[in-house]
């Protein structure tokens, strides 16, 4: 339904609602009734019901007075009246010979009129009454005998002014009464609703009804119309909005100007707006309170509608002009820097310097969303495309949202800055950025490219040393990388020199050189040393960069305090340094043969936010592989991506291999294994210990009987393992001589080292290995014991194929034993298991043997067993392996 035509309906027929308004009109009415003059004022927006108010008050009086009605129309003189009384009868008045005369007819005429009922006189759009008639009225209010006789002026509240003005000396001479007529109230709604539609609403109903509408009669109108026609809830926004629009149109230019600043500032205090549409506050108050009441406004000075507000905006004449005051006000009243910001931004072009420092002050803001301060930043650049300071701002908040397109920024300002001090900043923030988004290999030639420019030149000497120090670590950091730049990197960390003292810059340095003696394997103490100056202090923060410490004290022999390292990040570090620590973790202690933690690690990580980390997967895949679950393996080998660390890249090979055996195809296990000795060469990466692919390929080449082969792979990753000289080193290049060669001497050495070395898995290879060579020997008495240790070892470590090995060769061997265990609990016998279950539960020994009927020692050796299958030494870690 159209508003045209619900307006004719709410004037044609009979009128809804208003029965508080009406109450007080005809309480007035009634008052001259007792025989006093009334003058009534009745006000309200256009097209808020004054005139279908008027209709109701005739219905409800004509039974008591008469109600005469005209419409001004600011024709000529004594129009209004005219229309009141009559052409004719004000036509045949006599003139008289002064101004006096004619008015003091009229008033014979109403008094006559008054005679016998009371009458009522309502001039509809006051404001527009002819003079004439209105000098009348106030003659009439005063020299009338018997004022039995009302006066209604209706008109709107813009044309308040005007009425007042015109209607001065009547609203003078007796007393006078206004009516504010606003939107509907509930009543009214409910009213209506039930008219429209034959039912009494529910309250949910009509305070829908309400919000939609704002009360407005004409929309209300059209709401009910539609409620009645379907089930839903009507959308009636555009009726409101039009009706609004025309309802500002009729408002005097004050108020357009009021609402045009309000939408423009948007929710900034009243005050700014009154400002900008340069009205008085108490103007602004007023026009404030009206707009709320027609529903344009909020009770907080918002715009109700969106939809409003834009319309408002796209109607405003000069609105750049309009915008750029506003901003220039919020500036001059020390408004947040977001507020001007949101302005400034909807201007068609950036000016004046105040512009471009509010957009930049904005960005600053950490509480302001990354993506927006980005859009401010380019927008200062898109005026002045080469401001350094801008472009660093845009690569920190880029940094937030789009690492990459971060780092083509710092990369661009790295080329065209000249300032020592910032280009060494840029360097550094170029260089975090490349290792967040997995582009080492081009952040090592951005950043080495740099120092060896700023070298050339002579720029370095300038550069603080901590700083110089935290740039070689960066650019280290990115080298180590990719695979492509790895031997680049430690080609430039041979000829760095260490920093002195324990500052940052220092640490990250000496952690980075420590890791590229680790990748070469040529000088343990070296390492050692540099892990020395890499340490944290004791008592103090530990961080990302700290996770490069932990991997290189594990390689070098000290796998407790890399552990215990690790563990102070995974409890002190952020989410970011927590993920990328657990991950190291879960490598570490896979290493050392605890597959059930590395797991539990690798899936931690992997239900963390952010991208899949490689490391976790790669952990979870060996993990896999060693259970011999070839179907998940395989899944996750498909979600691999190219790995960034050299390490993490040979266990990805490593685990391949692995998997290609289980799946039946020997040489291709075979080719990959060889596969990574050979992208190890290539990288420079000669230590055996990282990943030892090289003990997997000599026992590959026994298994298919190429027995040359492994003797080669052996003696070559021994003469590597002698230059490290670990317990790990040592084992290794025992274990893959053994292999190749037999000797049970040898095999029984490498148990030794692996076992000080804490390498488990490589421990129960060892045994299997020595089992083996026993029973080629004939000692199957002595290959039983190594071969059952094997397997408990194995089980214990998750590794259930490594225990199935074991199981052949012990059953080969005479062994009776059950079926490989499933978990670590399962190795234990009966008796061990209900022992340790109750050790467990925290009984004493003593208390356990009379529990069980079973003396004190025998408690004791099952619990003594049950501690080296389950590879506990306290009676928590013994609930733990339990559980």
């Amino acid at each position: 339904m159209a508003l045209s035509e619900v307006g004719e309906r709410l004037t044609t027929g009979r009128p809804a609602g208003r029965r508080r308004e009406l109450r007080r009109v005809v309480a007035e009415v009634r008052e001259v009734v007792a025989g006093r003059f009334g003058v009534l004022h009745l006000r309200g927006p256009r097209a808020i019901g004054k005139s279908a108010l008027v209709e109701l008050l005739r219905e409800q009086v004509c039974d008591e007075a008469d109600v005469l009605v005209t419409t001004c129309t600011g024709s000529e003189d004594l129009a209004a009246a005219r229309s009141l009384l009559g052409a004719d009868a004000v036509d045949a008045l006599p003139a008289g010979r002064d101004e006096h005369a004619r008015p003091y007819a009229l008033n014979d005429l109403v008094v006559l009129r008054a005679a016998d009922r009371p009458l009522v006189l309502v001039l509809d759009d006051a404001h527009r009454c002819d003079r004439a008639t209105a000098r009348w009225l106030a003659v009439l209010a005063r020299r009338i005998p018997q004022p039995r006789i009302c006066v209604v002026l209706v008109y709107p509240c813009a044309e308040r002014i005007a009425a007042e003005e015109m209607f001065a000396d009547l609203s003078g001479a007796v007393d006078t009464t206004t009516i504010d007529l606003g939107p509907f109230d509930e009543a009214d709604v409910t009213e209506l609703i039930a008219r429209e539609c034959g039912f009494i609403p529910e309250r949910d109903t009509v305070l829908t009804a309400l919000e939609a509408t704002a009360g407005i009669p004409e929309v209300a109108l059209a709401w009910a119309a539609k409620a009645c026609s379907r089930d839903v809830v009507p959308d009636v926004e555009e009726e409101l909005v039009a009706w609004q629009l025309a309802w500002l149109q009729d408002q005097p230019e004050p108020t357009r100007r009021y609402v045009t600043a309000v939408a423009v500032l948007g929710g900034t205090e009243a005050a700014s707006a009154a400002t900008l549409a340069e009205i008085s506050p108490a103007a602004a108050e007023a026009k404030r309170a009206e707009l709320i009441a027609v529903g344009v406004l909020t009770p907080a000075g918002c715009f109700r509608s969106s939809v409003l507000r834009e319309r408002v905006l796209d109607g405003a004449e000069d609105l750049a002009e309009v915008r750029t005051r506003a901003a220039r006000l919020l500036t001059d009243e020390g408004r947040p820097q977001e507020e001007i910001a949101r302005l400034v931004m909807l201007l068609p072009e950036l000016t004046e310097v105040w512009m471009f420092c509010a957009l930049r002050g904005a960005a600053r803001e950490n509480t302001l969303a990354p993506e927006l301060a980005v859009s401010y930043l380019r927008r200062v650049l898109d005026a002045v495309p080469g401001h350094v300071d801008t472009r660093r701002e845009l690569a920190t908040r880029l940094s937030e949202i789009d690492p990459s397109a971060a780092m083509d920024v710092y990369a661009e300002l790295l080329a065209d800055v000249t300032d020592p001090a910032v280009r060494v900043s840029v360097a550094i923030s170029c260089g975090a950025v490349a290792l967040r988004v997995g582009r080492g290999p081009e952040g090592f030639r951005l950043l080495s490219g740099y120092l060896s420019e700023e070298e050339r030149t002579g720029r370095l000497a300038a550069v603080d040393p901590e700083l110089r120090a935290q740039t070689e670590a960066m650019a280290l950091a990115n080298g180590f990388g990719g695979s492509a730049t790895v031997s680049q990197a430690m080609d430039r960390a041979r000829v760095i020199t260490p920093s002195e003292g324990r500052a940052e810059g220092g640490r990250r340095l000496a952690q980075q050189l420590a890791r590229a003696e680790v990748l070469r394997g040529e000088s343990l103490p070296t390492a050692l040393g540099h892990l020395r100056s890499a340490l944290p202090a004791p008592g103090g923060a530990r961080g990302f960069w700290d996770v490069f410490t932990v991997t290189s004290l594990h390689f070098c022999g000290e796998p407790a305090a890399a552990v215990t390292l690790v563990d102070e990040i995974v409890e002190a570090g952020d989410v970011e340094t927590r993920k990328v620590a657990l991950a190291t973790r879960a490598g570490l202690v896979y290493d050392t043969g605890d597959l059930l933690q590395a797991e539990r690690d690798a899936c931690a990580v992997l239900e963390m936010p952010g991208p899949e980390d490689f490391c976790a997967l790669t952990v979870l895949a060996s993990v896999l592989v060693r259970r011999g679950d070839t179907d998940r393996t395989e899944q996750l080998l498909h979600r691999m991506h190219t790995p960034r660390d050299p390490v993490e890249y040979g266990w990805a090979l490593d685990v391949r291999a692995h998997w290609l055996w289980n799946c039946g195809d020997h040489d291709a296990a075979l080719d990959m294994l060889q596969r990574c000795g050979r992208e190890f060469d290539a990288m420079g990466v000669h230590n055996p210990v990282l990943v030892p692919w090289w003990i997997d390929a000599v026992a590959v080449n026994m298994r298919l009987g190429r027995l040359a082969e492994a003797a080669e792979i052996a003696e070559r990753g021994a003469d590597a393992a002698l230059a490290w000289n670990t317990p790990a080193a040592r084992g290794y290049a025992l274990l893959a001589e053994g292999m190749s060669t037999g000797d049970v001497l040898t095999l029984e050495q490498a148990v030794t080292e692996l076992g000080e070395a804490g390498s488990r898995l490589c421990e129960a290879q060892a045994l299997r290995a020595l089992g083996n060579a026993l029973m080629r020997a004939q000692d199957e008495k002595t290959a039983r014991k190594h071969l059952r240790a094997a397997m408990d070892i194995a089980v214990r470590c998750g590794a259930s194929m490594a225990a199935d090995r074991a199981h052949e060769l012990l059953t080969a061997a005479g062994g009776r034993v059950s079926a490989v265990h499933a978990s670590p609990r399962d190795a234990l016998t009966s008796g061990e298991l209900r022992v340790a279950e109750l050790a467990a539960d925290g009984l004493t020994n003593r208390e356990i043997a009379e529990k069980l009927y079973v003396t004190v020692r025998t408690v004791e050796s099952h619990l003594s067993n049950a501690y080296r299958k389950l590879g506990a030494q306290t009676r928590a870690e013994l609930a733990v392996q339990l559980r």
